[in-house]
């Protein structure tokens, strides 16, 4: 995926979040939904709307 497309904001294959929520049912129709679909991206650290980087608590960051 292209830097120019997420600049872009959200979109059927784009979606934004804050934060990973520690209740996993708040982006998993998103999962779904892209599972179910085209495919997509789910960004973590990236505010929706203003696009500003929030960043992810490194703790919270997992490699597999």
């Amino acid at each position: 995926m292209e830097i120019a497309s997420l600049l872009q904001g959200e979109s059927k294959n784009v979606e934004y979040k804050k934060m990973v929520p520690k209740d996993s049912s708040k982006y998993m129709k998103s999962v779904v939904a892209f599972a179910n679909g085209d495919g997509g991206r789910i960004v973590f650290g990236i505010e929706d709307g203003t696009m500003q980087i929030i960043g992810v608590p490194r703790k919270m960051i997992c490699f597999h």
